[in-house]
């Protein structure tokens, strides 16, 4: 009898034995899967980050009251870098003329409102804008006259911005003055001789093209004199030679429209 539970413990001892080394061997197995599919499914950021992807996109319509239609065309620039598509095959309307002033540089990024125009009340809802970059090809939708495209009311503001339907040309994309900020809080304070953070933005949908929007800092008001480090770029320091509070204003411009928009700087004696 104890010879035979020997035999059965050594048998059992062995079992589990190999059933460890089995179980070794089955989880390094696994273990080395998981690795190999990690690297093959989520490779450094770097491997996944496109260079090609850039789609064009309708963005919506509305009713203008004279009876014609206010179209809105946008863009998505996956890329990381601006790109540029001039006008000819790879970028064009289908329809009609393929050169409506759609826009010819792309910064990175969803940028809507890009192309505002103006159509007839007769409109079809047929106009695709197609963009091609490497070896993709990307049209916008058809069926623009659905109503699940209407704007709602707050994309229908920001849409008519600078717009007059009754003057603008028909069929082409409008050129509207630029859009300028100043971001951060409407009051910034600083200290006699020390530069103060000014982020502006200048945003503009590029036209006229070949003509680059540009920014301008100045001074509106204040006790003393407000000097600026580099005045024609949208984010820059200001410096202050007194105490008090002075506005400062950052212009944006087209060439042809140009709005503004302005910060108040309240400065204490230096320390």
């Amino acid at each position: 009898m104890h010879r035979t539970d020997t035999r059965t413990g050594t048998r059992r001892r062995t079992r589990r034995a190999e059933t460890r080394t089995a179980l070794g061997v089955v989880v390094s197995i696994v273990v080395g899967l998981v690795v190999t599919a990690s690297l093959v499914v989520a490779p450094p950021l770097s491997a996944r980050q496109t260079t090609t992807s850039l789609f064009p996109a309708y963005d919506g319509f509305a009713y203008n009251d004279d009876g014609s239609l206010l179209l809105a065309f946008t863009y998505f620039n996956h890329n990381r870098t601006t790109t540029s598509v001039p006008i000819g095959e790879h970028n064009m309307f289908l329809t009609g003329e393929p050169d409506r002033g759609q826009p010819t540089t792309f910064l990175p990024g969803h940028h809507r409102f890009q192309c505002m125009m103006v159509v007839d009340g007769d409109f079809d809802g047929v106009l695709r804008w197609r963009l091609s970059l490497g070896d993709e090809t990307h049209l916008t939708s058809d069926s623009m006259l659905q109503y699940s495209w209407e704007f709602d009311a707050n994309s229908e503001r920001q849409a008519r911005r600078d717009v007059d339907p009754t003057t603008a040309p028909r069929n082409v994309c409008l050129n509207r003055s630029p859009i300028v900020r100043v971001l951060g809080p409407t009051e910034l304070t600083g200290t006699v001789g020390e530069g103060v953070k000014l982020f502006g933005s200048v945003r503009d949908e590029g036209l006229p093209r070949n003509v680059p929007a540009t920014a301008a800092w100045q001074q509106t008001s204040g006790p003393g004199t407000a000097t600026f480090d580099i005045p024609d770029t949208p984010r820059t320091l200001a410096f202050f030679d007194r105490p008090g509070s002075y506005t400062v204003e950052l212009t944006g411009s087209d060439s042809v429209f140009e709005r503004t928009a302005s910060v108040t700087v309240v400065i204490q004696p230096a320390r």
